[in-house]
């Protein structure tokens, strides 16, 4: 099967998505447009790369339908895409580097790995886009994740999900915005969309494995007390579960990065505080704040009282 590389572009290089949630909005259409021949992508600030896997009769109406569904989310007019034919394994595996290093390249905040328009998270498990398998092992049958790590600079081995107790450190702020990250849900956490309810119940669920406490996790996601209790008996799907978690563990490692040559020069890679370094509005983080201090305060009391118990 014949594998295109495909670049759409915005008139005149004005910015197509601006903001977080636009970005993720145009990561859903990409799923949904260009559906099951997708194998890489990244949405950059005024062009996005797309390489899919499917005979030159069906490239047609393919690129038609992803310009359309891009054209619909930007608010500037969209170039179609200039096509490339990948005739050869060396091509394949540069374009996987290129296409993950996109970020950087082009000087955008954060870290490459945390970059909410990358596959590069889809890649490694740690989000849940529906309708989007990235068929990268049969356009790439050598393919092994760790190729993908060092293309944006990550060492150390295997990135393994966070566990309960590492959860329970993060806080709930921290999980929120991580949930919000692994379902591709708009930062803010607000409405009925089917990525925020799916973000919501993700988070829920972990707070309940890591012992959080049900008043912490309502401020964090700016619910009350029953609305948690709620979400807490809904059924979660554990591949997003597996997805927050692993997000979590990503940026652990992205945060341990010393600055090097594969990283844009000036940049803090310290956990980010919206998951790709664009910050969340200013109230929903000061709730996020807040529900991390309840648990440390609910923490000491209970210190304290086990502390008087084994005087007593």
């Amino acid at each position: 099967m014949p594998t295109w590389h495909l670049t759409f572009s915005s008139d005149g290089r004005s910015p197509l998505f601006p903001g977080e949630p636009e970005r993720r909005s145009a990561v859903h259409a990409l799923a949904r447009s260009a559906g099951e021949p997708l194998v890489l992508f990244c949405v950059v600030d005024e062009h996005v790369h797309l390489v899919v896997l499917c005979d030159q009769g069906r490239l047609g109406r393919l690129s038609r339908a992803v310009l359309l569904a891009l054209r619909a989310r930007s608010p500037q007019p969209l170039s179609p895409a200039h096509v490339r034919a990948v005739d050869s394994r060396a091509y394949m595996e540069w374009l996987l580097r290129h296409v993950l290093i996109q970020p950087h390249k082009h000087g955008l905040p954060g870290h490459p790995a945390l970059w909410s328009g990358s596959c590069f998270v889809d890649l490694l498990g740690a989000r849940q886009v529906p309708g989007m398998q990235l068929r990268i092992l049969e356009a790439l049958p050598r393919f092994r994740l760790r190729q993908a790590l060092a293309a944006v600079g990550l060492t150390g081995g295997p990135i393994e999900p966070m566990a309960d107790q590492q959860l329970l450190m993060a806080g709930p702020g921290r999980l929120a915005r991580a949930a919000a990250d692994a379902c591709c849900a708009d930062p803010a956490l607000t409405g009925r969309a089917a990525p925020v309810v799916a973000a919501r119940r993700a988070a829920v669920q972990l707070s309940a494995a890591a012992g959080l406490p049900t008043s912490a996790m309502a401020t964090a996601l700016e619910l009350t007390p029953h609305g948690v209790r709620r979400l807490r008996r809904q059924a979660a799907d554990p591949t997003a579960l597996h997805a927050v978690r692993l997000r979590l563990a990503l940026e652990e490692r992205v945060a341990t990065l010393p600055l090097s040559a594969g990283e844009p020069e000036g940049q803090d890679y310290e956990a980010p505080d919206s998951g790709d370094g664009v910050p969340s509005a200013g109230d929903r983080t000061g709730c996020r704040e807040a529900a991390d201090r309840i648990v440390a305060r609910d923490t000491r009391r209970l210190a304290k009282r086990a502390l008087r118990s084994s005087v007593g």
